[in-house]
């Protein structure tokens, strides 16, 4: 055999030595984790839920008009929501805290006559404005309901109480949440009569915040000199879930 050839021979050798390598090392690499895969475990869900008064709303509230032209709609919109803001910033609101939500301008059409096929005309235009209140003092939330519809406004599209930092609520949530499942893992192990083991793994399922909304209020709920809008914020419910693996010792 000439050199070229052992030195194929010895590459070819070495080749195989290394692919045999590579395959005692995975096998003992699946070996090592098959106890682990082994194990048992069992897995329970809990759930946890926390109240706190709001300290913050938002108020939704615009106005639409109809013209005959699309400009005097918008105009007579642009008037009544700038005398509304300046009302509303008048009840201690900040104008940072005033944000424009919605704008349209549409058509209006004339209503089909039955019998006749004529295609509908423009008979004027309807414009709309929303504004968007943050109110940081919920006192004021019947107030600033009332500056806006006593400038003009003639539509409320709710009010939603929120809290400003709900971290208190989420923390309380979660620990009512483990603390459930756990007494359940606990239950569940005696009732199978094996020991509980430690626990393996942790899973948050999300915490949800469910604030109080208040819908659309009539303009009839507009207040007198003597009466002010009523609204009851009621309590913000959050809401956390948690899914916990525990190890399950042997049954006796």
């Amino acid at each position: 055999m000439n050199a070229s050839g052992s030195v194929i021979l010895r590459c070819t050798v070495l080749s195989l030595l290394l692919a045999a390598i590579s395959t005692l090392s995975a096998q003992n690499t699946l070996i090592r984790r098959e106890p682990l895969e082994a194990r048992r475990t069992l897995t329970v869900i809990g759930d946890g839920e926390a109240t706190g008064l709001p300290d913050q709303a938002v108020v939704r509230l615009g106005t639409m008009i109809q013209a005959d032209e699309a400009a005097a709609a918008q105009l007579r919109v642009n008037e009544v929501m700038q005398k509304a803001t300046d009302q509303i910033e008048k009840t201690g609101v900040p104008r940072r805290s005033i944000r424009t939500s919605g704008l349209t301008l549409t058509p209006v059409y004339s209503s089909q006559q039955p019998g006749r096929s004529v295609d509908p005309r423009v008979t004027g235009y309807r414009a709309g404005n929303v504004v968007e209140v943050t109110v940081d003092d919920i006192k004021l939330v019947g107030k600033v309901i009332d500056a806006g519809l006593g400038a003009g406004a003639n539509r409320v599209e709710g009010v939603v109480f929120g809290l400003k930092d709900d971290l208190a609520q989420r923390q309380a949530a979660l620990r009512e949440a483990i603390d459930k499942a756990r007494k359940k893992a606990q239950s569940m192990a005696e009732a199978l009569d094996v020991p509980l083991g430690n626990v393996r793994e942790v899973v948050e399922g999300g915490v949800q915040l469910f604030p109080q909304e208040r819908m659309g209020m009539s303009r009839a709920l507009m207040a007198t000199d003597a009466m002010q809008t009523p609204v009851e914020p009621g309590e913000i419910r959050v809401r956390a879930s948690v899914t916990i693996h525990y190890d399950l010792g042997g049954g006796k």
